[in-house]
């Protein structure tokens, strides 16, 4: 007679649950919001507990590599004093061009995808988060619809970049006008698309600057967790955003993709009002295809000296900026 009971079908089915919930639980990490980031970031102690998210924010320190590149592409907004000294000089960063795009599909059901032949880029991001907007600044071209109201991308849309790559748009989530059915039926769409395709590089997850990463985008990078889905976050608008602050929500939101092996630790910041930022993406995304190679042969010598040239002018700024008077 055996000491051990044999094992049934059923409790090999429940064994294999529990293992699964074991090892997302342990895998899956905890993402944070922006706001809750904040208590981790600033030490704040027992007097200061009714402290402020704003007050907070104020206290927190941006880094001083990320202000000089900000600087440097001159992106986000920055307030200067009527007698302040201004910069005469730029980067003039060499321009990178995609190839050109276009539509070619649209699917609101799994069975209408597109064969999966190329590589593939996702685009995805709450709504009114200028999603359609950047895609055709990326495009250099009108290839999405643009709306105020958000939700009107209402299907998964392909874009082929000729026989290179597929930019793939999907549809927001959080806030949309449109009927609380089809909203869900968009959420089953996309995670039905990023369980499936096999052909998925990475997804370009894009959240305001302004406010950071909110409850509907940690769910949905969780999800994007689950699914071992390489993703990378974008901030937009942030032409919208003091140059500070944007430092700073820079660094909150890069505090979080060190939590996860499935996120790409390097944070994108673009403007597609200014075009600040675009070229960086544009990199990325060939890069993400695996051609950096055809699309940027000579790019690199043209950055180079471009660099070169900036570093020559700022360090004369510098040199010839006059001291700061202390006030008696």
């Amino acid at each position: 007679m055996p000491l051990l009971a044999p094992i049934t079908p059923c409790c090999r089915h429940w064994q294999r649950v529990h293992h699964a919930a074991r090892v997302y639980s342990r895998q899956s990490p905890a993402f944070e919001t922006t706001v809750a980031a904040l208590q981790g970031a600033v030490n704040v102690g027992a007097a200061t507990k009714n402290v402020s998210n704003r007050q907070l924010f104020a206290r927190l320190q941006p880094e001083k590599k990320t202000l000089e590149k900000l600087d440097m592409l001159q992106l986000g907004s920055e307030k200067s004093g009527r007698f302040e000294r201004k910069k005469w000089f730029r980067y003039h960063e060499p321009e990178v061009k995609l190839p050109h795009i276009s539509f070619f599909a649209g699917a609101q059901a799994p069975a209408s995808f597109p064969d999966a032949s190329l590589p593939e880029v996702g685009v995805v991001g709450r709504s009114n988060v200028g999603k359609s907007t950047l895609v055709n600044r990326l495009c250099g071209s009108v290839t999405a619809r643009i709306s105020d109201k958000p939700g009107l991308t209402q299907q998964i849309n392909f874009y082929t970049a000729g026989r290179d790559f597929h930019l793939v748009d999907m549809p927001g989530y959080g806030f949309a006008f449109a009927k609380e059915e089809v909203s869900k039926s968009w959420h089953s769409l996309i995670e039905t698309y990023v369980r499936q395709r096999k052909t998925l590089r990475r997804v370009m997850l894009l959240l305001d600057a302004r406010h950071g990463i909110k409850a509907n985008d940690r769910e949905f990078m969780e999800l994007l967790d689950h699914t071992n889905t390489k993703f990378q976050i974008v901030l937009t608008k942030c032409d919208l955003v003091h140059r500070v602050d944007l430092a700073k929500r820079h660094l909150l939101v890069s505090m979080q993709t060190v939590k996860s092996r499935n996120c790409i630790p390097r944070v994108m910041m673009v403007s597609a009002q200014t075009g600040a930022g675009l070229n960086d993406l544009r990199k990325e995304l060939l890069h993400t295809c695996s051609l950096g190679q055809k699309y940027l042969g000579l790019h690199k010598k043209k950055e180079a000296i471009a660099l070169a040239e900036y570093a020559e002018q700022l360090k004369i700024f510098q040199d010839t900026a006059r001291p700061k008077k202390r006030r008696p």
